[in-house]
């Protein structure tokens, strides 16, 4: 209980809902009352006024139904304030109110009674109450209608008084004529006030309910606030005690967090003239002074030479100002070297919002520094080396050229030596035949149109050679199967007479803007890789397929065959410079590196490798044109 009130003294929650509780329920307790007496009010003063319209209604009935036909039909009969048991004498209206107010008084609690400040002589002898005295005055005033709460006999009640006014010409006549008058015969008029009707209702009974009432509705609301206040102080508790945790957890995490601060982080504090007052553990260890060798110093301690006068004179014109002020500062260290720094300078406040100094938060760029001197060079450096790899990839380019060179020489001396047997063959016929006297006409036309044929065959094959090597014109249109064609015809001879199939699937008719030569020296590279490899793989049946297709926008040509492909282990170095898989030692290791840089820098496209079920797939992508 004792810790549950200093915390409820303490917390800057609960105390405010138990006293804000408190005085709601003050509130309620006072207030409920007030509204249910003002309500009880107005429904007596609303039901009081319809008993005195009753009343009223009741004697102009009589005034205008009995009194007038009685004047008419009876006219023997008298009226007379003492009409009971008096023989042909009938009650004056007035006197009809004042007999039903007696009656209605006995047969209930609420009590009339009829009243004013000009009795009849009968009635010379009444003394009005001090309320009734009040009454007369302030429904005149107040338009008709006063009431007020008093006490009667100890009991509370309300008194409603009702003006009573003169609304029939009969009732004027009969005032003003009246034998038991006591004023002046033309005293009265239509709408003068004659008196009040008073209708006085106990409200003990209604009271009491009242207050029984607003006592349940107190006890239920304070019960609910209550509980409310038991639930809502069981949550704050239970929160402050979570909020005091994360506090102890907090002001922990804090000290660590002012530790790491201090070991990492290069920063200061100065005073209004800038005198060192804190100086961290990473700010002293980068600059190399003590920290009993900052405090009470200024920053010039660590100015370096370099860094210009004015750049100072700026920062604390700004800071000065209320400003902050960021930008690079190079520093010294005690042992004579250098730092760089990009520094946050501002001002500090106390907590009352008076700056009492400057505080420095730095980080250390020297590193970053030392890349932008170091990158100054690296642009001419860079061109340099792309230049010297340009060389090198036309020396390469060219190496690769001039070994396809030999190997198309070996090919057509290949496609030549059946050609040249045969125009040898031809000229020693004819030699032969012209010797032993049997050289005719046919036979010579014959063998010379034979010779003529072979000349030709050699003729097309340098044709195709020196096409093959021209020099690229630039990118031209051209398709997937005049290329492939091209290749063939150089290197078919060689596949038949090694025994390779050779299957071509021209699906894809696109056009293609690209360098034909070029991509033609690879097209004839992966067809002789091939070759080299189903020839020292000795493979029974060996076939090469070469197929075009269409991919979306891309078209694509591949290479395939049935030589059980390329080895796991290598078959991510295969495009490498020199690398070469060739058992002979003539292997340049330059054939798909350059095809790959041909595809892939001077085309824009893709050339790739995988193993298929049967051998190796390498595939050329490349851009469709149409």
């Amino acid at each position: 209980m004792k810790n549950f009130i200093n915390i409820l003294k303490s917390s800057k929650i609960l105390f405010p809902v138990l006293v804000t509780s408190i005085f709601l329920g003050a509130f309620l307790f006072y207030y409920i009352p007030y509204i249910m007496e003002d309500g009880l009010i107005k429904n007596i003063v609303r039901h009081s006024k319809n008993a005195v319209e009753r009343l009223q209604m009741e004697r102009e009935y009589y005034t205008l139904s009995v009194v007038r036909d009685v004047k008419k039909f009876a006219p023997q009969l008298s009226f007379d304030y003492n009409h009971e048991g008096v023989n042909a004498k009938l009650p004056f209206p007035t006197t009809t109110i004042h007999d039903l107010s007696r009656m209605y008084s006995k047969r209930s609690d609420v009590k009339f009674s009829l009243y004013s400040n000009y009795p009849f002589l009968n009635r010379k002898d009444r003394v009005l109450t001090p309320f009734q005295k009040e009454a007369l005055k302030k429904v005149k005033e107040n338009g008709g209608l006063y009431y007020k709460k008093d006490f009667i006999d100890g009991k509370p009640v309300l008194r409603v008084a009702v003006a009573d006014y003169m609304v029939q010409q009969a009732c004027v006549d009969c005032h003003n004529s009246h034998k038991l008058k006591n004023w002046p015969s033309d005293k009265w008029k239509l709408g003068d006030m004659r008196g009040v009707l008073e209708i006085m209702t106990p409200i003990d009974t209604a009271m009491g309910e009242m207050y029984a009432s607003r006592n349940r509705v107190l006890f239920a609301s304070l019960l609910i606030m209550l509980l409310l206040f038991i639930y809502y102080s069981y949550l704050l508790l239970r929160r402050e005690s979570q909020l005091n945790m994360e506090k102890e957890e907090l002001s922990e995490d804090l000290k660590d967090l002012s530790a790491h601060f201090d070991k990492y982080v290069i920063a200061s504090k100065t005073d209004l003239n800038g005198i060192i007052t804190y100086a961290s553990e990473r700010f002293c260890k980068i600059s190399g002074f003590k920290r009993d060798e900052l405090i009470g110093k200024t920053h010039s301690v660590v100015r370096h030479p370099d860094t210009p006068k004015e750049l100072y004179q700026k920062m604390w014109e700004r800071i000065s100002n209320d400003k902050t002020w960021a930008g690079e500062l190079k520093n010294r260290k005690k042992n004579g070297g250098y730092y760089w720094v990009k520094a946050v300078v501002m001002p500090l406040y106390n907590h009352k919002g008076e700056k009492v100094g400057y505080t420095s938060i730095r980080h250390d760029i020297t590193d970053k520094k030392k890349i932008q001197d170091l990158n100054k060079t690296l642009e001419k450096r860079v061109a340099e080396e792309v230049r010297k790899n340009r060389e090198k990839q036309k020396q390469m380019l060219h190496q690769s050229r001039l070994a396809q060179m030999g190997e198309m020489i070996s090919m057509i001396a290949h496609q030549w030596r059946q050609p040249l047997a045969a125009i040898s063959s031809c000229s020693l016929a004819i030699a032969l035949k012209a010797k032993l006297g049997k050289l005719d006409k046919d036979t010579a036309i014959e063998l010379s149109e034979k010779i003529s044929e072979y000349s030709q065959h050699l003729s097309r094959t340098i044709d195709d050679f020196r096409e093959f090597f021209k020099p690229n014109r630039g990118v031209e249109e051209t398709t997937y199967k005049s290329l492939v064609e091209s290749a063939l015809s150089i290197v078919d001879i060689s596949l038949k007479n090694r025994g390779i199939e050779r299957r071509v699937d021209m699906r894809c008719e696109s056009k293609l803007m690209t360098y034909p030569n070029e991509l033609k020296q690879v097209i004839l590279n992966l067809i002789k890789n091939a070759e080299e490899a189903l020839v020292e793989r000795k493979v029974e049946n060996p076939v090469i397929e070469i197929v075009s297709y269409k991919d979306g926008e891309s078209a694509v040509l591949e290479v395939r065959d049935n030589a059980g492909g390329v080895p796991d282990n290598i078959i991510d170095k295969i495009f490498d410079p020199y690398f070469s898989t060739k058992t002979e030692k003539n292997g340049t290791g330059l054939g798909l590196y350059m095809s790959k840089i041909i595809i892939e820098d001077h085309c824009k496209g893709k050339l790739t490798v995988e193993n298929g079920s049967e051998g190796a797939i390498f595939k050329i992508v490349l851009e469709a044109a149409v």
